[in-house]
């Protein structure tokens, strides 16, 4: 776990091969190969730039926050409560 409690990307890797994203604003949705973004952005990057990292909506620099894009991780919950269930299961979600 990082600094301020937050998710490390490694971590995240370590439990699934994949992540979607979505945007609550707009229809803008992907997935990720979590393998890729280690690669690219480090075991140790923080889940809560992640969104930052990797939106390349228009609406991202909008000045009114509520027309800025909303990146959220549809799946992440569920990785991260799977994982602190008994036997953990690398998901490909």
């Amino acid at each position: 776990m990082g600094k301020n409690g937050a998710i490390l990307l490694g971590e995240l890797a370590a439990r699934a091969t994949h992540l979607d994203i979505e945007c609550s604003r707009c229809d803008r949705k992907g997935r990720y190969r979590l393998a890729k973004l280690v690669a690219r952005l480090g075991e140790d990057f923080p889940m809560t730039d992640l969104g930052t990292e990797l939106a390349d909506c228009p609406r991202r620099s909008a000045t009114a926050h509520h027309e800025r894009c909303d990146v959220f991780y549809p799946k992440l919950a569920q990785i991260i409560a799977d994982d602190q269930k008994s036997t953990p299961t690398k998901h490909t979600l």
